[in-house]
């Protein structure tokens, strides 16, 4: 390794250097006990962008291969994102700051993700003048005392399961989620295409997400799960915020946690914007504790 590590920039990824990203991060994760990539982000190691390309992979290679890599997003200039890691045994060489510093260069509002927030990414923070911005909370509970039945839906309510080939599904999902997550800077982006390709990841199973509906209606809420590692996962909950008040948050959610619990699950968790007061409230009432904690750093 160089005293100064070079910075490799490219919006599309090998095949090879797919899996010397993924293999890097699974790496950096079973010694750091927290993933450094986000789903989004890993999704996109071997996607192509279209033009103007709106991310960037970063990349610090080292005798033996990759040691450092980042990813930027810039699909919104204004609020541009990125995530980075190093190997552990490459770590305080000077890789994170090279990193860094290129993203900087490109990007000068940029915000990075510290998932975990683990004490080597406060102390990268704190060395740069970075602080928090954003905090996304991890929060998780036992799914053996789910009770059997949850707070019933208003009249005239129903909850269907959600049908990957119902067109109608897809178009009342989106829109719910467009407009329960219109300020959110990740899941408001998501679009037709993107809810495609999650439904392709081996982990999609339709018969864990439920669409809440007023009688024959249009959609107003829904609640993804997901099973990850043999354990639950509240994916995504969204309520139309002209049907909000109503309880359909809550029962939705209890009703997907039911799901879980069936399937001989023992655990369930779920992330939450920290400022997002009126979902953290929901969840404790389900019995929902912190136990984790993702944070967005950025310079002043």
């Amino acid at each position: 390794m160089s005293a100064t590590p070079q910075v490799l920039t490219t919006d599309h990824l090998s095949a090879a250097r797919q899996r010397e990203v993924f293999e890097a991060a699974h790496v950096a994760c079973i010694n750091d006990g927290a993933t450094p990539l986000s789903e989004e982000t890993l999704l996109r190691l071997d996607a192509q962008p279209t033009r103007p390309a709106p991310w960037r992979h970063l990349l610090v290679d080292g005798p033996d291969g990759l040691v450092g890599y980042a990813h930027l997003d810039q699909s919104d200039p204004t609020a541009p994102w990125a995530e980075l890691f190093v190997l552990p045994r490459n770590r305080l060489g000077g890789i994170g700051g090279a990193l860094w510093h290129e993203l900087h260069a490109i990007a000068p509002n940029v915000r990075v993700w510290a998932h975990g927030f683990l004490p080597v990414a406060a102390e990268f923070g704190r060395a740069r003048g970075l602080r928090v911005v954003r905090e996304l909370w991890q929060m998780a509970r036992p799914l053996e005392d789910i009770p059997a039945t949850g707070r019933p839906l208003p009249p005239g309510y129903t909850i269907t399961t959600y049908s990957p080939d119902d067109e109608r599904d897809e178009r009342d999902w989106l829109a719910v989620n467009a407009a329960a997550f219109v300020h959110h800077p990740e899941q408001g982006r998501i679009d037709a295409r993107a809810l495609r390709a999650r439904q392709a990841e081996p982990w999609f199973d339709p018969a864990g997400f439920f669409l809440v509906r007023a009688g024959a209606g249009n959609g107003a809420a829904f609640h993804g799960t997901k099973v990850e590692q043999g354990s639950g996962v509240v994916y995504v909950v969204g309520v139309h915020p002209d049907r909000q008040g109503l309880g359909l948050g809550a029962a939705v959610t209890a009703h997907g946690l039911r799901h879980l619990r069936d399937l001989g699950l023992s655990r369930v968790s779920l992330y939450v914007d920290g400022d997002n007061e009126a979902a953290i409230a929901t969840y404790r009432r389900l019995g929902f504790e912190r136990v984790g904690l993702d944070v967005q750093l950025a310079a002043d």
